[in-house]
């Protein structure tokens, strides 16, 4: 018989935590953002909405929108030299700032 898992969050608790003082639902200015196709966003998974969260290794990386599907974007991100696509809502994107 092999190990028994501990559960889907074992190995990303920390990771899908907040601070204390960030704990609680995101206000509605993250949700109502509208992205562009071709516009620079970064992956922050929020972890009040895991059920449209992206799988935890692209946690902090960088992409460009390439479409929608639904309400939700499809950025294209490249996770070493291979070139992926994630399908997440709004909640989990954040623009980048072209400074």
């Amino acid at each position: 018989m092999g190990p028994k898992s501990k559960g889907l969050r074992c190995r990303s608790r920390k990771k899908l935590s907040k601070h204390p003082r960030e704990k609680g639902m995101r206000g509605l200015s993250r949700l109502l953002q509208d992205y562009e196709v071709g516009q620079k966003v970064s992956i922050h998974i929020d972890p009040t909405r895991i059920e449209t969260a992206p799988h935890g290794r692209f946690q902090g990386l960088t992409g460009t929108i390439i479409g929608r599907r639904g309400s939700a974007y499809i950025v294209e991100v490249y996770l070493g030299d291979k070139r992926k696509t994630v399908i997440t809502e709004a909640d989990h994107l954040k623009p980048l700032t072209s400074t």
